[in-house]
């Protein structure tokens, strides 16, 4: 069995609010080529989208980002800034135990880098990590990118007894102006950047905490789900959906049907860590499975605080639900991305 010893979390960039945003985008749309009424139900939308007092981190001078080279580039200097971030927390808690990496395991969907985020994170690192450590990084599985790197993890050979799991996500880069689609402007007003890691061990007594990983399942659908979610190219990489019209039922069903075959008293649990799509999906999904009520207050107020963070929501979530649960209490895991996917699993609070 392997245990979560450490989680740590991070947001570099800019805050900003709902009512920040919306002046902005609503100006990009009156400058848009097309009819008025269409402006008008874009408009609309966005200001549903925006609904709430919510925030986001958002790369800096991201409202002028244009270009695929300036978008590129504020990728790139924001996973630096994230890495930082990251690598202040992991390297007291690794030295202080005497751990070295075995491997570092990064996921992203929000941008392309060479050299990779688990080279850069182990550059950061060099004293944690060996070199012959495995170095590997994941791109393209979006939302369940970070327990998908965890499930990973979790079936490694014994030999690599300390393994680093890293997120780093940065939608904001990817804002797009231009478009006249609905699911774009869903991407642009859902998204918020993070990233985390967690440091996975074989022995329960490292670290802060001891997160014992009894399951984890990863059910993909690509037959009836692939085009579900997916990249557009309008200049640069952009959200895009099937149906923005049928999505959030598409994924109920998805989710559910992924679900169809669990106990029905691991729905009753209290804990949960459930990635954040938006509030509307996560309040239908929990009705539709029968959670708890509390199942869902993690995965709002994250949402409230950071909106959609893509794979690391998931693990800022799991870390502020573990903080609270008591010792011995088992916590869900649920998360539903691209292909169409979905990662489930629990971990149990040993110490």
């Amino acid at each position: 069995m392997r245990f979560i010893n450490g989680i740590f979390t991070a947001t570099c960039g800019d805050v900003w609010g709902n009512e920040d945003i919306f002046p902005y985008y609503e100006r990009a749309i009156e400058e848009l080529a097309i009819a008025t009424p269409e402006k008008t139900e874009l408009v609309d939308a966005v200001r549903y989208f925006l609904v709430g007092k919510r925030t986001r981190w958002a790369v800096p001078n991201w409202l002028v980002l244009r270009h695929f080279k300036d978008r590129a580039a504020a990728f790139e200097a924001g996973a630096e800034r994230a890495l930082d971030a990251l690598a202040l927390q992991i390297l007291p808690a690794a030295e202080a135990a005497g751990v070295v990496f075995d491997a570092v395991v990064t996921t992203t969907s929000t941008g392309n880098l060479m050299p990779g985020l688990s080279y850069r994170m182990a550059h950061r690192l060099r004293r944690c990590v060996r070199s012959d450590s495995m170095l590997v990084d994941l791109g393209n599985v979006g939302c369940t990118g970070g327990l998908k790197a965890l499930h990973l993890v979790n079936g490694l050979d014994p030999s690599f007894a300390h393994v680093l799991v890293v997120s780093v996500e940065l939608p904001t880069t990817l804002v797009n102006w231009t478009s006249a689609k609905v699911d774009v402007w869903q991407g642009n007003c859902t998204f918020g950047d993070g990233t985390a890691a967690l440091w996975v061990s074989l022995e329960a007594e490292m670290g802060e905490t001891a997160l014992a990983l009894e399951a984890l399942h990863d059910v993909q659908q690509a037959g009836d789900g692939l085009d579900l979610i997916r990249w557009g190219y309008e200049g640069y990489y952009t959200f895009h959906l099937a149906n923005e019209k049928t999505f959030n039922k598409n994924v109920r069903v998805m989710v559910g049907d992924a679900l169809q075959d669990v106990d029905p008293r691991w729905l009753q649990v209290p804990y949960w860590a459930i990635h954040p799509a938006g509030i509307a999906l996560l309040m239908r999904l929990s009705r539709k499975l029968g959670l708890p009520r509390e199942a869902t207050l993690a995965s709002v107020a994250h949402y409230n605080d950071f909106s959609n963070m893509s794979s690391a929501s998931i693990l800022h979530i799991l870390q502020a639900v573990a903080a609270d649960a008591p010792v011995g209490a088992g916590i869900n895991l649920l998360t539903m991305g691209a292909g169409f996917n979905v990662v489930y699993g629990r971990v149990r609070k040993d110490r």
